[in-house]
């Protein structure tokens, strides 16, 4: 049984285990599609200033519980296989049932454990540890656990919830946080981790004037130093060519961002932070926005990378080779080349409705997706057509884009511009004012000659795309042609 975070709310491992709905329902956060990480309790070589509060091991709060006495509550993590929840208590009444309830605190469903005792006991001597070492949860977010025990009159008694952090303690982490966002870094300067900052705290700004979106809940970001460490964190069967995970229900992102690689952070900050306002500004229990809307729109806000998805959205189209709109409702493929195309599709989609509706339009459609109704509701009522009319739009659109550009010699996306500019564009200019057999033969032998090294380099570039073994790679947009649909921007406007 998932919610909508994806977080599985039952889990296999010691004990029976069944979910039960949260009370306070109105407090949780919405969940649409995967994590939020916390961090951890660092134990070695000294605890960070972050986790003094919490160094791994949560004693109880002392508070007086009727029929209850607790000489120990506390729970310990384990990275990466899970935490360890132990309870030593004693009871007035005999014991009928012990439950041990845990959740993140942006999921509605609580994990119910049911640890091992003796039935019609009074004293309790609990160790229990929960394994989650398969990605139920992710590392680097907060876990709210308290105990539930029955008596045998039927009556309850809970201990106080209580919070512990589940994260990567391998590394000694340092937090700067801002007004929605904390960054956490462990092999950065000061001044790269105030970029990682200034990004994500900029997107929010400019998503909240352009459309109107805001974010509620504060987000967590844990940048990791290179890809190794990354996937060590995340779940066995995470693909291997992500840069970085959201988990917009967890309010959490971890990324991919080398020290000083200010390129990774204008491309992979803005586009998860757009996921994390998306989410939480189009929260309901029905429905979320289309995969293509929310990648899409993610994709157009990053301050770098995007020309590379435009690109290859026009060199797929030149053909005609566009699917439907609808064929990206859902979760995109898993292998790189179905994955590329459907980010480039839902930019291009996304692209359009900026074009021709404008902010206005933007802002009208996102808004209809808080009530949860459908797409094609949603569509109409937010541009005033419908979904059918906004695919068959779209598709003759980037089509006519496509193949207009491919005319003017800008569809291989692999060698110069041969506009204005281009040295071939240059000498082609002056022998066209010549005139005679002679001149027209060498005009012929030049063209000739450019198109065998725009083959060569076409080929080369491929070729190294091909042998790119740690990201997907994309042909870079031809230098002076500016992709049609950007609106400018520089740092910190919208």
């Amino acid at each position: 049984m998932r919610d909508k975070s994806g977080v599985d709310s039952r889990k296999s491992g010691v004990g029976a285990r069944h979910a039960v709905p949260s009370r306070w329902r109105g407090a949780a956060s919405r969940a649409h599609r995967l994590l939020v990480f916390a961090l951890c309790v660092i134990m070695l070589g000294g605890t960070p200033a972050w986790a003094q509060a919490q160094d791994g091991v949560e004693d109880a709060a002392p508070a007086a519980i009727p029929g209850l006495v607790v000489a120990e509550n506390v729970a310990a993590v384990a990275f990466p296989d899970g935490i360890t929840f132990t309870l030593d208590a004693e009871t007035a009444d005999p014991i009928a049932d012990l439950e041990l309830m845990y959740r993140a605190p942006g999921l509605e469903t609580y994990s119910v454990e049911l640890p091992a005792f003796e039935t019609g006991t009074t004293d309790l001597d609990i160790e229990h540890p929960i394994d989650l070492r398969a990605g139920e949860l992710p590392p680097g977010i907060d876990i709210n656990y308290h105990w539930r025990i029955t008596e045998n009159d039927g009556d309850i008694v809970e201990t106080p919830e209580q919070t512990i952090l589940w994260g990567d303690d391998r590394y000694a982490w340092t937090p700067l946080s801002g007004p929605n966002v904390t960054v956490y870094t462990y092999d950065a300067d000061p001044a790269f981790q105030q970029e990682i900052l200034d990004s994500a705290e900029r997107t929010i700004t400019n998503l909240a004037e352009s459309y109107g979106v805001a974010l509620e809940q504060p987000v967590r970001i844990w940048a990791y130093a290179g890809k190794d460490d990354l996937y060590g964190a995340l779940a066995p069967n995470s693909e291997p060519w992500i840069a970085g995970a959201a988990y917009p229900g967890l309010h959490m992102i971890m990324a991919i961002l080398p020290p000083g690689e200010t390129g990774e952070v204008a491309r992979v900050v803005p586009h998860e932070i757009s996921h994390q306002v998306l989410h939480q500004a189009t929260n309901n229990p029905f429905n979320s926005p289309p995969q293509w809307l929310d990648e899409g729109l993610a994709t157009y806000w990053q301050e770098s990378g995007r020309d590379r998805f435009y690109s290859h959205a026009l060199e797929l189209a030149v053909n005609g080779a566009v699917p439907p709109l609808r064929t990206l409702n859902g979760n995109f493929p898993y292998d790189r080349d179905g994955a590329t195309a459907s980010y480039s599709f839902s930019l291009s989609a996304v692209m359009y409705i900026l074009d021709t509706w404008g902010d206005e339009g933007m802002a009208k459609l996102l808004a209809t997706f808080d009530e949860g109704i459908t797409y094609e509701d949603a569509v109409q009522q937010g541009l005033g057509i419908s979904f059918d009319e906004l695919d068959r739009q779209w598709r003759e659109d980037l089509i006519a884009d496509a193949q207009q550009m491919g005319a003017a010699g800008s569809t291989r996306f692999g060698g110069d511009d041969p506009g204005a500019g281009s040295p071939w564009a240059a000498i082609g200019e002056g022998l066209a004012l010549a005139s005679g057999t002679v001149i027209l033969g060498l005009v012929v032998f030049i063209a000739v000659i450019a198109g065998l090294f725009s083959v060569i380099r076409s080929r080369r570039h491929r070729d190294e795309d091909d042998e790119a073994d740690t990201a997907v790679q994309w042909r870079e947009w031809p230098e002076g042609l500016e992709p049609p649909g950007w609106q400018a921007r520089s740092p910190g406007q919208p």
